[in-house]
Protein backbone atom coordinates (compact mmCIF):
# COMPACT_ATOMS: atom_id res chain seq x y z
CA UNK A 1 0.00 0.00 0.00
CA UNK A 2 2.88 2.35 0.95
CA UNK A 3 4.47 1.71 -2.44
CA UNK A 4 1.66 2.57 -4.46
CA UNK A 5 0.79 5.21 -2.60
CA UNK A 6 3.97 6.52 -3.41
CA UNK A 7 3.76 6.04 -7.10
CA UNK A 8 0.01 6.85 -7.23
CA UNK A 9 0.55 10.31 -9.09
CA UNK A 10 3.24 8.87 -11.63
CA UNK A 11 1.07 5.77 -12.53
CA UNK A 12 -2.23 8.11 -12.36
CA UNK A 13 -0.69 10.14 -14.70
CA UNK A 14 0.65 7.81 -17.21
CA UNK A 15 -2.72 6.21 -17.64
CA UNK A 16 -4.56 9.77 -18.00
CA UNK A 17 -1.87 9.47 -21.07
CA UNK A 18 -3.92 6.78 -22.34
CA UNK A 19 -7.96 7.35 -21.58
CA UNK A 20 -10.63 10.08 -22.41
CA UNK A 21 -11.73 11.36 -18.87
CA UNK A 22 -10.74 11.70 -15.41
CA UNK A 23 -13.93 9.01 -14.70
CA UNK A 24 -12.05 6.15 -16.70
CA UNK A 25 -8.69 7.27 -15.36
CA UNK A 26 -10.47 6.70 -11.53
CA UNK A 27 -11.49 3.09 -12.92
CA UNK A 28 -8.62 2.19 -14.56
CA UNK A 29 -6.31 3.00 -11.31
CA UNK A 30 -8.59 1.03 -9.14
CA UNK A 31 -8.11 -2.07 -11.35
CA UNK A 32 -4.64 -0.96 -11.52
CA UNK A 33 -4.89 -0.58 -7.20
CA UNK A 34 -6.11 -4.47 -6.41
CA UNK A 35 -4.50 -6.49 -9.20
CA UNK A 36 -1.24 -4.72 -7.84
CA UNK A 37 -2.87 -6.21 -3.94
CA UNK A 38 -3.28 -9.20 -5.28
CA UNK A 39 -0.28 -9.58 -7.37
CA UNK A 40 2.58 -8.02 -5.11
CA UNK A 41 3.90 -11.45 -3.57
CA UNK A 42 5.08 -11.85 -7.67
CA UNK A 43 7.01 -8.85 -7.36
CA UNK A 44 10.67 -10.08 -6.86
CA UNK A 45 12.27 -6.47 -5.58
CA UNK A 46 9.29 -3.98 -4.53
CA UNK A 47 11.71 -1.40 -3.68
CA UNK A 48 12.86 -0.77 -7.10
CA UNK A 49 10.12 -2.58 -9.02
CA UNK A 50 7.10 -1.71 -8.41
CA UNK A 51 6.61 1.65 -10.44
CA UNK A 52 7.49 -0.26 -13.32
CA UNK A 53 5.73 -3.61 -12.78
CA UNK A 54 2.33 -1.14 -11.93
CA UNK A 55 2.94 0.90 -15.02
CA UNK A 56 2.94 -2.43 -17.09
CA UNK A 57 -0.41 -3.40 -15.12
CA UNK A 58 -1.73 -0.27 -15.74
CA UNK A 59 -1.19 -0.78 -19.56
CA UNK A 60 -2.65 -3.97 -19.92
CA UNK A 61 -5.64 -2.56 -17.98
CA UNK A 62 -6.09 0.59 -20.21
CA UNK A 63 -5.82 -1.73 -23.40
CA UNK A 64 -8.64 -4.18 -21.21
CA UNK A 65 -10.79 -1.22 -20.84
CA UNK A 66 -10.28 0.90 -24.29
CA UNK A 67 -11.60 -3.18 -25.74
CA UNK A 68 -14.41 -2.97 -23.94
CA UNK A 69 -15.36 0.46 -24.88
CA UNK A 70 -14.31 -0.63 -28.42
CA UNK A 71 -17.96 0.27 -29.70
CA UNK A 72 -17.59 4.03 -29.04
CA UNK A 73 -16.72 5.45 -31.95
CA UNK A 74 -14.47 8.29 -30.54
CA UNK A 75 -12.09 5.22 -29.27
CA UNK A 76 -8.05 6.08 -30.76
CA UNK A 77 -7.16 2.02 -32.81
CA UNK A 78 -5.19 -0.04 -30.57
CA UNK A 79 -2.03 0.84 -32.15
CA UNK A 80 -2.42 4.24 -31.66
CA UNK A 81 -2.91 3.57 -27.72
CA UNK A 82 0.38 1.42 -27.61
CA UNK A 83 2.47 4.11 -29.70
CA UNK A 84 1.20 6.61 -26.80
CA UNK A 85 1.92 4.19 -23.94
CA UNK A 86 5.22 3.29 -25.23
CA UNK A 87 6.19 6.78 -25.17
CA UNK A 88 4.41 6.87 -21.34
CA UNK A 89 6.51 4.13 -20.31
CA UNK A 90 9.75 5.88 -21.61
CA UNK A 91 8.53 8.91 -20.00
CA UNK A 92 7.49 7.30 -16.58
CA UNK A 93 11.21 8.10 -14.77
CA UNK A 94 11.32 11.22 -15.86
CA UNK A 95 7.72 12.02 -14.45
CA UNK A 96 8.71 10.60 -11.32
CA UNK A 97 11.74 12.75 -10.52
CA UNK A 98 9.51 15.35 -11.60
CA UNK A 99 6.86 14.52 -8.93
CA UNK A 100 9.96 14.03 -6.37
CA UNK A 101 11.40 17.67 -7.20
CA UNK A 102 7.89 18.97 -7.28
CA UNK A 103 7.26 17.21 -3.68
CA UNK A 104 10.22 18.68 -2.06
CA UNK A 105 9.94 22.33 -3.83
CA UNK A 106 6.22 22.38 -2.16
CA UNK A 107 7.73 21.44 1.27
CA UNK A 108 9.97 24.63 0.81
CA UNK A 109 7.33 27.30 0.05
CA UNK A 110 5.54 29.02 3.39
CA UNK A 111 3.17 26.96 4.08
CA UNK A 112 0.58 29.74 3.34
CA UNK A 113 2.06 29.97 -0.34
CA UNK A 114 2.24 26.17 -0.28
CA UNK A 115 -1.50 26.08 0.89
CA UNK A 116 -2.42 28.51 -1.68
CA UNK A 117 -1.03 27.06 -4.57
CA UNK A 118 -2.74 23.41 -3.79
CA UNK A 119 -5.64 24.65 -3.15
CA UNK A 120 -5.87 26.18 -6.84
CA UNK A 121 -4.65 23.21 -8.43
CA UNK A 122 -6.58 20.74 -6.11
CA UNK A 123 -9.53 21.68 -4.94
CA UNK A 124 -11.15 22.99 -8.16
CA UNK A 125 -11.82 26.36 -7.29
CA UNK A 126 -12.14 29.65 -9.49
CA UNK A 127 -9.70 32.25 -8.76
CA UNK A 128 -12.66 34.26 -7.83
CA UNK A 129 -14.00 32.33 -5.34
CA UNK A 130 -10.08 31.81 -3.79
CA UNK A 131 -10.22 35.71 -3.94
CA UNK A 132 -13.00 36.15 -1.95
CA UNK A 133 -12.11 33.21 0.47
CA UNK A 134 -8.69 34.76 0.80
CA UNK A 135 -9.85 38.47 1.23
CA UNK A 136 -7.75 39.65 -2.34
CA UNK A 137 -8.58 40.93 -5.82
CA UNK A 138 -9.07 38.32 -8.52
CA UNK A 139 -6.37 39.95 -10.68
CA UNK A 140 -3.93 40.11 -7.49
CA UNK A 141 -4.52 36.50 -6.67
CA UNK A 142 -3.33 35.38 -10.13
CA UNK A 143 -0.05 37.57 -10.24
CA UNK A 144 0.47 35.79 -7.17
CA UNK A 145 -0.07 32.39 -8.06
CA UNK A 146 1.60 33.30 -11.28
CA UNK A 147 4.99 34.09 -9.12
CA UNK A 148 5.06 30.50 -7.42
CA UNK A 149 4.52 28.69 -10.04
CA UNK A 150 7.71 30.43 -11.59
CA UNK A 151 9.55 29.77 -8.23
CA UNK A 152 8.39 26.09 -8.11
CA UNK A 153 9.23 25.74 -11.76
CA UNK A 154 12.85 26.65 -11.08
CA UNK A 155 12.88 24.77 -7.76
CA UNK A 156 12.42 21.71 -9.69
CA UNK A 157 14.54 22.42 -12.62
CA UNK A 158 17.60 23.01 -9.62
CA UNK A 159 16.27 19.85 -7.77
CA UNK A 160 16.14 17.75 -10.81
CA UNK A 161 19.00 18.76 -12.37
CA UNK A 162 20.37 18.07 -8.42
CA UNK A 163 19.13 14.68 -8.63
CA UNK A 164 20.39 13.53 -11.96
Amino acid sequence: MRLLTRHERAIRAYIRAGLPSPHDVAEVMQEVSLIAWRKFSDLRDPEADFARWATVIARYEIMKFRRTRARDRLVLAENVVDLINEEGLGEFRGREKQLAALEVCLQKLPESRREMVLDAHVSGSSITEMADRIGKKPNALYQLLWRIRQELAECVEREEARLA
